[in-house]
């Protein structure tokens, strides 16, 4: 149990901030959550490359099987309460396309794989969290997954050069002119490069998206108790705040990964608290079908 709290207190900083905020026995469930999801993208993105895919493929085999008991032999183990859920099977299964599609070249195409590759490894988490929380409202999930998706979509503009050393690119080819990784390196090491104002802009377009999908998100907080709406809303606002502050720095991606300080939590914490005690609206919200317009085969 401690163990899944200092994983996410380690790697999920921010959601370890605003996890403070929930009752013991829903930060643990979040915690194991976290620590399942991690330990999967530990193996996805391993420097072991010949035994990435296997390794997943065994583990997707095994969990469509019901096999649960020999993750063991792969250090996973999925929380009892997805295990009782048919629709969190699907949704990890959903997350394991996702994590074996990484291991492939991955050059996303356009904003159509870009999306659908965030709903698979993100989105569905959303869902995931959803039933850790224990919401009931089927009319959530739609709003967990935008979010997801949001949070994704900025995770990918954090890790621009990272993944690009990793010989992925997630900006979609016709963002920028199908730079290759290389290429995207070589940039990032040259601000002069007059390739430089292609990523730039990609970057610009990719923010506007995740807006539409952070504020869909939030829409959905409706659902969530009150005290999991302040802790959800924390949470996304600290994320959102890396791209905010690569906006700020005049999207300049090359300088390194951006990371939220303990005053911006803290500042972030309090003005949250104060917004959805004082503004949040009470009316159900209506999702808008065209966040979904790429997901339409899966979903």
């Amino acid at each position: 149990m401690n163990n899944y709290l200092e994983i996410l207190k380690k790697n999920g900083k921010s959601f370890y901030w605003a996890g403070q905020l929930l009752p013991k026995k829903y930060l643990i469930r979040c915690a194991e959550l976290y620590s399942f999801c991690r330990l999967l993208d530990d193996i996805a993105d391993s420097k072991i490359k010949a035994d990435n895919s296997s390794i997943l493929k065994n583990i997707l085999n095994l969990i469509k099987k019901d096999d649960y008991h020999k993750l063991k032999n792969y250090k996973i183990n999925i929380p009892d309460y997805l295990k009782k859920s048919e629709l969190a099977k699907a949704k990890i299964i959903d997350l394991m396309d996702g994590l074996i599609f990484d291991q492939k070249q991955v050059r996303i195409k356009n904003e159509r794989e870009l999306i659908l590759y965030c709903y698979r490894v993100a989105g569905t988490v959303g869902v995931l969290m959803c039933i850790a929380l224990d919401c009931k409202e089927k009319k959530s999930h739609d709003f967990a997954i935008d979010l997801g998706i949001a949070m994704q979509l900025t995770n990918i503009l954090r890790d621009i050069k990272e993944d690009a050393e990793l010989n992925r690119r997630y900006l979609p080819g016709n963002f920028v002119k199908n730079l290759t990784p290389k290429q995207i390196i070589n940039i990032s090491q040259n601000i002069k490069h007059k390739d430089h104002l292609i990523v730039q802009e990609a970057i610009k377009k990719i923010l506007l998206l995740s807006d539409l999908y952070y504020k869909s998100g939030n829409a959905g907080l409706f659902f969530l108790k009150f005290q999991f709406k302040i802790v959800i809303a924390v949470a996304s606002n600290i994320y959102r705040q890396i791209g905010v502050k690569l906006k700020n720095k005049s999207y300049n991606w090359y300088e390194g990964r951006i990371f939220t300080t303990i005053y911006e939590k803290f500042k972030i914490t309090i003005k949250t608290i104060l917004s959805i005690s004082l503004f949040f609206k009470i009316n159900s919200p209506k999702h808008k079908l065209s966040l979904h317009k790429h997901l339409k085969e899966i979903l």
